[in-house]
């Protein structure tokens, strides 16, 4: 369901690391919620690892069904607070369930049976949509939050919608609103995670360096452009695989035309194939002066009938 970019930019689970905090101190229920969905969170992430036990299990669930159900009420009542919308989006994209699934198992004695398992996924909704929206409705609750816009920048491009977080995202860099060197510099990665997903690992390099001009020793940023490396060096090694692998092919097929038509290979002709041209030029003037010869003597012996 997401995008292999959140890991990319952030080198651990983006879901994870969500970055923003409320605007304001705001209600209890939002810090109450808010401390339930990092609970939520870590765990989920942790037993995507492994496999969960009975009371992982019903906490996870617990803290799902309990954190949506007090994140709907918050935004129903309180429309205009952009903390409450905040964590609605969160949670509906983000947030870690547990649904049980039927699978086929096999083993030596029983053969094929079915069995029902537990599957840890992320995101409370199967439509990214709502959340998308509740985030959106965040920024223009407060639109000079710069954590509510880099998440709903970082939210798009998870859902695969890379044009619309890189002009969001753009737009933060250039300083819409004011952020922070740390706000700043996730921006970039982030920019730089979307250049590489669109396959410009040339705009990806020129984002992380951009990033690291505001820290050149920020870990994440680092990391990262040791990522670029890594697969720029990949790339370079599939092309020459493949430049080598068409030319190979090539010769080949060369190889096999010439073996097959071995005189139009070159302008010379075979001497074989002189003579038998020869041959029937000799042939043919032989047919003809035959030819000719008869016809002379077909008409000689007419006139002497006639006399």
């Amino acid at each position: 369901m997401k995008a292999v970019l959140a890991v990319m930019v952030l080198m651990a689970c983006a879901c994870v690391a969500w970055a923003g905090e409320p605007a304001a101190p705001g209600p209890a229920a939002i810090a109450d919620g808010m401390r339930d969905f990092e609970r939520n969170v870590a765990l989920g992430a942790v037993l995507e690892t492994r496999a969960g036990t009975p009371a992982e299990l019903g906490e996870l669930r617990l803290l799902a069904d309990r954190g949506l159900k007090a994140a709907q009420d918050l935004a129903v009542k309180n429309p205009k607070l952009a903390d409450a919308q905040y964590l609605l989006g969160s949670w509906l994209l983000y947030g870690y369930r547990v649904v049980t699934v039927d699978q086929i198992a096999f083993d030596a004695t029983r053969g094929a049976r079915t069995e029902t398992v537990n599957r840890i996924i992320q995101g409370l909704s199967d439509d990214p949509q709502p959340g998308l929206e509740a985030l959106k409705r965040s920024t223009a609750l407060a639109p000079n939050n710069g954590d509510y816009l880099l998440d709903y920048g970082a939210a798009l491009s998870d859902w695969d919608r890379m044009f619309e977080a890189a002009g969001i995202l753009k737009g933060i860099w250039a300083g819409q609103p004011p952020l922070s060197q740390a706000q700043k510099m996730r921006a970039g990665i982030l920019l730089s995670g979307i250049s590489e997903a669109q396959g410009d690992l040339a705009a990806a390099r020129e984002w992380i360096y951009s990033a690291l001009s505001l820290d050149p020793a920020a870990a994440e940023a680092v990391e990262h452009l040791r990522h670029l490396d890594a697969a720029q060096t990949a790339e370079a090694w599939e092309m020459l695989y493949e430049a080598e692998v068409e030319q190979t092919e090539e010769e080949a097929v060369d190889e096999g035309y010439e073996e097959e038509y071995p005189e139009e290979s070159g302008d010379e002709v075979s001497g074989a194939e002189a003579e038998g041209e020869t041959g029937y030029d000799e042939l043919y003037d032989f047919e003809t002066e035959g030819e000719d010869w008869s016809e002379e003597e077909a008409y000689s012996e007419e006139n002497q009938e006639v006399q």
